[in-house]
């Protein structure tokens, strides 16, 4: 688990790039705004079309990087309703064959794809097509980037669910009902609803003990 923890601790700094980079584009997209504003009705020229790319160049950078830290603190969106009320070892299942079977396999895809597709922008020292646009090859490197970010966290997952399965990791439960309803006032029945599902989630645990040690 050590290697996990690592890696964890290298998504949290790109957690903390990535929160930058949405400050930076909302700077940058604000700016945009007021300035088109401003060039309509005073004839200034505080606009360009550098500063619109890297509005979307940031918007790339915020997607590409940010979706590592978003997997490895396991905050990625799922479509299954059944998995937050599995079993730990159900889910460290669910995720161990997800990501030897979908998630690395697909990275290593992408990047077979698009590197080529970025070294040829590259060594074309490829440009903006619009006047006073930036050069393409940076933000098309960020793609086979972003991928081996993403590999690199599904290479954390994929080990903290053999750590759930050998008994050395636990995931953390996260209760997003509960957190969701908790300013909201609940009738009588709604809440007799969540006092059952509270108990269903107790015996689950009570069938899948917590083990020792992180």
């Amino acid at each position: 688990m050590g290697l996990a923890r690592g890696i964890d601790r290298f998504s949290h700094g790109l957690g903390v790039l990535t929160g930058l980079l949405t400050l930076l584009m909302i700077g940058v997209g604000l700016f945009n705004v007021l300035g088109r504003f401003v060039d309509r009705y005073a004839g200034t020229a505080l606009s360009s079309n550098s500063l619109l790319e890297a509005q979307w160049y940031l918007f790339s950078a915020v997607f590409l990087i940010g979706g590592a830290y978003v997997l490895s603190r396991d905050e990625h969106v799922r479509v299954d309703l059944l998995y937050s009320r599995l079993t730990q070892r159900a889910r460290a299942w669910i995720n161990l064959l997800g990501t030897l079977l979908f998630l690395l396999p697909f990275c290593v895809l992408m990047l077979n794809v698009s590197w080529p597709w970025f070294l040829l922008s590259y060594r074309g020292n490829e440009g903006s097509p619009d006047p006073g646009g930036l050069l393409r090859w940076p933000v098309k490197l960020l793609v086979p980037l972003g991928f081996v970010l993403l590999l690199i966290a599904g290479v954390s997952m994929g080990l903290r669910a053999l750590g759930v399965l050998s008994g050395h990791h636990r995931y953390e439960e996260h209760d997003e009902v509960q957190a969701a309803l908790a300013d909201v006032e609940l009738s009588d029945e709604e809440r007799r609803a969540l006092d059952e599902l509270e108990l269903a989630r107790a015996e689950a645990l009570r069938r899948d003990p917590p083990a020792g040690g992180n």
